[in-house]
């Protein structure tokens, strides 16, 4: 059995848990009980490897509707160098087709430490 990972989450006025930056089709719901598949062609989902690094990232906010939830990951982990630092719809189209000319120095950035991206998680909390 996989260990536990930590995700991050924004719930909303509905008690709806979504990914915290991304927007659009890009953003993911994170449902308890449930098996979340990151999009295709994307990094996957990011999770941090302990809750440490989950909370440290959660301190650079100030927003008391971010939430840390357990995950199990599924699928092979990866760390990257660079993530997209703008999270609409339309540079993530970009960043994710690759066409990172305009990305490189004003929109990309190494993530968080302990970050890693699974092809899917399963929701335990």
């Amino acid at each position: 059995m996989r260990k536990v990972k930590f995700r991050l989450v924004i719930v909303d006025n509905k008690g709806r848990r979504h990914s915290i930056f991304a927007r659009d089709s890009y953003s993911l719901e994170y449902p308890v009980g449930s098996i979340v598949r990151a999009r295709e062609g994307t990094l996957g989902v990011s999770v941090f490897k302990t809750k440490k690094q989950a909370e440290r990232f959660r301190g650079m906010y100030f927003e008391p509707h971010f939430k840390i939830i357990h995950v199990r990951p599924i699928g092979c982990g990866k760390v990257v160098k660079l993530v997209c630092t703008s999270q609409n719809e339309i540079d993530l189209n970009i960043f994710y087709g690759r066409n990172l000319y305009r990305f490189i120095v004003e929109a990309t950035q190494t993530p968080p430490p302990g970050t890693m991206f699974y092809p899917a998680v399963e929701v335990l909390d």
